[in-house]
């Protein structure tokens, strides 16, 4: 029950930003894929320039401007943003107005206090990005809006963004929570996150995306969890 207490009170808390990331990224979502969907019924033609009946169009030349593409960019400036913002709520907020003695001093482990913000975290990634990027792709997936379908890795490609937003997340945390000065190595936590996040984003190979989050996570998380259970407060 003090589980599931302390994770309403995080969700209530995280709402406004949940519901401005998700309809900021609904907005734009809907507007270029909207836009993008006049420009393909006008253009449609072009697919077909230069052939020969009978001849095969190149697969790259069908992926090369994705529905999605647009979208994408701005998924990968809110996710990380959302990240830092409910970083910034969740651990810095205590911390200047003093109120980490007065949650901590109820009748509940740190590791149930810890996991309630965590899991309340990635439920708000779920749904106020992720269920809004699904819900693109099932609509930029339209036969009756474009003539070519968006492809399975674009939708994977979103996903890894809101990964990468709750790296960002992590390393705010776990920045809030160090007891080192700025100039020293208080900072590493959000300076690993995002020099993960750049690097991520250089490069497109999903067998090293894949390897990079994963050890990145699991990085700042046991980081971030060993730090809150000794941290005196």
């Amino acid at each position: 029950m003090r589980f599931l207490a302390l994770l309403r009170k995080e969700l209530r808390e995280s709402l406004p930003w949940l519901l401005l990331a998700g309809l900021l990224l609904l907005a734009v979502g809907i507007f270029f894929l909207r836009a993008h969907a006049q420009v393909s019924e006008a253009d449609g033609w072009q697919y077909h320039r230069g052939l020969s009946p009978g001849q095969t169009i190149d697969k790259h030349r069908l992926l090369q401007n994705p529905n999605l593409n647009l979208p994408a960019i701005w998924l990968a400036f809110i996710a990380p943003g959302l990240g830092l913002v409910l970083g910034v709520r969740q651990f810095w907020v205590p911390l200047f107005t003093r109120t980490w003695s007065f949650l901590l001093h109820r009748a509940a482990a740190r590791l149930t206090i810890l996991g309630a913000k965590l899991t309340a975290t990635i439920i708000a990634f779920c749904i106020s990005v992720g269920l809004v990027w699904t819900g693109l792709y099932w609509y930029a997936c339209r036969p009756d809006l474009f003539p070519i379908p968006e492809a399975p890795q674009m939708l994977v490609n979103g996903w890894i963004y809101i990964a990468l937003g709750l790296l960002v997340y992590l390393g705010t945390a776990l920045s809030a929570l160090s007891t080192a000065r700025w100039y020293t190595s208080r900072i590493f936590g959000l300076a690993f996150a995002m020099l993960v996040v750049f690097v991520t984003l250089a490069q497109w190979r999903p067998v090293s995306i894949a390897a990079l989050t994963v050890l990145a996570f699991v990085t700042l998380l046991s980081q971030t969890m060993a730090v809150f259970v000794r941290r005196e407060f």
